[in-house]
């Protein structure tokens, strides 16, 4: 039996429901990874603000497949793609830095909206 919804804010809602599903993966990632202190980007209002961003992106998404007789696992299966798709495309730009630095040392790349999506 498939689940049928109709409606714009429904469909929306789902959408935003598979992007929520989709940064929680992202947390329990971390926590699998047995990391004993919250990542230091957890207290900054910039993450929380693009998280937020990514997940409506997923909500938007979901509508623009339609907002009459969608099937809801589907919407929500395009909601929870939305933030996916924007880290990997973020993570395949090129960070404007190059091999390794004469002295090898490790330097950081500079701070851009690219690098934080991209987890750099």
């Amino acid at each position: 039996m498939v689940l049928e919804v109709t409606g714009l804010v429904t469909v929306l809602a789902i959408g935003v429901f598979g992007g929520s599903l989709a940064e929680l993966a992202k947390w329990v990632g971390l926590r699998e990874n047995n990391s004993q202190n919250l990542p230091h980007y957890a207290k900054s209002p910039f993450y929380w603000i693009i998280t937020i961003l990514l997940i409506l992106a997923g909500g938007g998404l979901a509508l623009l497949y339609g907002y009459t007789n969608v099937n809801a696992l589907l919407a929500a299966n395009i909601g929870a793609s939305a933030p996916l798709i924007i880290r990997a495309l973020a993570s395949t730009a090129p960070s404007g830095t190059s091999g390794v630095p004469p002295d090898k040392s490790i330097v950081k790349p500079p701070v851009s909206l690219l690098n934080f999506l991209a987890g750099r």
